[in-house]
């Protein structure tokens, strides 16, 4: 029996901050949405572009990315289904920072400004809710900033693989065994390099003992000395 799509209102109660908007705020906000479909590859929106609003992702997966001159994309973050799309949220008439592209065929819904505004002005927590969410954002992509300028390849690329491992942990699944089904030059991507530096990392963390690499599996040998390696003797527990 096929499974029934869920409602946009559904979709947003299971949104971080979003999700604590009375039900009635979440009501309106859903009725409001507006699905955008988007193939593989093609933008969601582009850097430049005038912002249109809060997006969340409801099928598929969506980067946010900046290019440079040169060619090289910085992934500032990935966005699945349930997750914000947040840089689109303003009321100065701005444009989008960056742009989103969808890493397979996927699908959004967009509340757009206007409607923020007009509900917000009636119900003042939904705009609390919006500038809160910005400012999440913001703050992760301080986080960013701060990695890409201040730590090694190696220890980026650690940090990454920690992450990744402790959210399969939380998951209940094997969080040693890492199947490798992001594509080098997208984790190079998010780390904010090339793929050769991703895999002379790989290659530094295999020799250090801390992991075993294979073309389609990263397993971790010794977490202890790859939480090291990420972030330093000193990490507080």
């Amino acid at each position: 029996m096929a499974i029934a799509p869920r409602s946009n209102e559904e979709l947003l109660r299971d949104v971080p901050l979003l999700g604590s908007l009375p039900t009635a705020d979440l009501h309106l906000l859903g009725e409001a949405s507006e699905l955008r479909k988007i193939a593989r590859a093609a933008p969601l929106f582009g850097e430049g572009q005038t912002a249109e609003g809060l997006f969340v992702v409801r099928t598929g997966e969506v980067k946010l990315t900046k290019s440079g001159r040169d060619g090289r994309e910085q992934i500032v973050y990935l966005a699945r289904p349930g997750q914000p799309i947040v840089e689109g949220i303003r009321f100065d008439g701005g444009s989008y920072p960056a742009s989103a592209v969808a890493m397979r065929a996927a699908s959004a819904i967009l509340i757009p400004n206007e409607t923020i505004a007009a509900i917000g002005d009636k119900r003042p927590a939904v705009l609390k809710v919006m500038i809160d969410l910005r400012a999440r954002r913001t703050d992760k992509v301080m986080k960013l900033v701060s990695d890409l300028s201040l730590r090694t390849v190696p220890a980026r690329l650690a940090s990454f693989l920690c992450t990744l491992a402790a959210q399969r942990e939380k998951r209940g699944e094997d969080h040693r065994h890492l199947v490798r089904d992001l594509t080098t030059e997208t984790v190079a991507g998010r780390l904010g390099t090339v793929r050769e530096e991703i895999s002379r990392g790989l290659a530094l963390l295999e020799r250090e003992g801390a992991l075993k690499v294979t073309p389609d599996l990263i397993e971790i040998l010794d977490g202890q000395k790859l939480e090291a390696i990420a972030f330093g003797r000193n990490k507080k527990a």
